[in-house]
């Protein structure tokens, strides 16, 4: 059986992924992160899915474009939906 990450193991990888160290913003971060983990998987990605490589490149544009967001206006980025697209197919495809 393959062992799941937990939410902080994705956090630092998401925080690798944006150049961030310390733990100063971990909070913020790790409140965006489940957010954009969540929007993924009631998408139909797995959990399985974002923990590859895609799925965290995905999810760390995603926390990037939360943590850019104009007030009132929350929308993911072409790049955002461009990563998505194939593991949302190759959900489909299982």
């Amino acid at each position: 059986m393959v062992r799941l990450l937990n939410d902080d193991e994705i956090l630092q990888k998401v925080k690798k992924g944006l150049s961030v160290g310390g733990s100063f913003n971990d909070g913020t971060l790790n409140i965006k992160t489940i957010a954009v983990k969540q929007y993924m998987l009631n998408s139909g990605v797995t959990q399985e899915q974002i923990e590859t490589e895609l799925g965290i490149a995905t999810l760390t544009i995603g926390v990037t474009d939360l943590w850019n967001l104009v007030s009132g206006e929350v929308k993911f980025s072409y790049a955002f939906d461009m990563c998505l697209m194939p593991s949302l197919k190759a959900a489909s495809m299982n």
